[in-house]
């Protein structure tokens, strides 16, 4: 199975890792080519924290 990733943001990544962990072959679209720290905070609620830290991605 294939699937197509549009976005390479925390979610888009964190979809990313999920799917390939069950065996998807994943391929990642984004607009921007090279991705780097802009200056914005980011906030995650607890649940999404948890989230992540099922993928094996929290740090």
């Amino acid at each position: 199975m294939r699937a197509v990733v549009i976005g390479g943001g925390i979610g888009g990544l964190a979809a990313a890792v999920a799917l390939r962990k069950i065996g998807v072959d994943v391929l990642v679209l984004e607009r921007v080519p090279q991705i780097r720290e802009v200056g914005a905070g980011l906030s995650l609620w607890s649940n999404a924290v948890h989230a992540l830290r099922e993928l094996g991605v929290e740090d």
